[in-house]
């Protein structure tokens, strides 16, 4: 018994579906184990029950981090004590923090805002605590890049002050 025209153009969007959202998951793995090359490096440290970032320059940042919206950074995770997973639901971001290994992740946060950093990995006693702060912030202009809209009203609305010498 032969098969319609009907059946092999409903198995042919079939397969082209298919083809086509397994090309879409390649490629987003690649993405993912590619950072750009002018990404930023930030160390995170998870230890029994909370999270340390150390920057590129050595600024170091406990308990909340703060990111430049649209600027790539790599994560390098790790842990002093015991398996903690680093998560920042929001940015879709989860990691294991390994004692000894150091595991890379890279993100570009698109959206100014404060995000939620947790532990996703039972490691003890107070883990339910152990949280931290992610504040993305909008880039500070080069100087002479500086506009109106981003000076605070208030110093907008300042009347200049003249001083008789």
């Amino acid at each position: 018994m032969g098969h319609s025209t009907v059946e092999w153009v409903y198995v042919g969007v079939v397969v082209a579906l298919l083809i086509y959202i397994g090309a879409s998951a390649w490629d987003v793995e690649r993405f993912l184990d590619h950072p750009p090359k002018d990404a930023k490096v930030v160390k995170v440290t998870g230890q029994q029950w909370f999270w340390t970032f150390e920057h590129e320059d050595g600024k170091k940042e406990l308990g909340e981090l703060h990111l430049v919206k649209g600027v790539p950074y790599v994560f390098e995770i790790t842990s002093r004590d015991v398996n903690h997973s680093f998560n920042i639901p929001d940015l879709t971001v989860l990691m294991d923090a390994v004692p000894g290994r150091i595991n890379h992740m890279w993100v570009m946060p698109d959206a100014s805002g404060e995000y939620l950093i947790q532990c996703r990995e039972y490691c003890g006693f107070s883990h339910y605590q152990m949280r931290a702060k992610l504040f993305v912030e909008e880039a500070i202009p080069v100087s002479g890049e500086t506009e109106v809209s981003n000076i605070p009203v208030s110093v907008q609305e300042a009347k200049p002050v003249i001083a008789n010498n």
